[in-house]
């Protein structure tokens, strides 16, 4: 009789414009009761993105004119 609720879909959806992506979710050990009597946990969510190429300064050439 226990249903587990999560939604990281606006979580992701926020972040994912940014380029983020999820890789992990790890369950802490912390778990809270509200008022109603429904638990709720701590979970640590570990995001990535790729590393975005440096953009090569354009080196302006000099030419001397004599």
């Amino acid at each position: 009789g226990v249903e587990v609720q999560t939604d990281y879909v606006p979580l992701l959806n926020s972040l994912a414009m940014y380029g983020w992506q999820l890789t992990c979710v790890l369950p802490t050990p912390i778990v809270k009761t509200n008022r109603e009597g429904n638990l709720s946990t701590k979970q640590i969510v570990f995001l990535q993105r790729p590393s975005l190429p440096q953009k090569a300064k354009k080196k302006e050439s000099k030419v001397n004119i004599f």
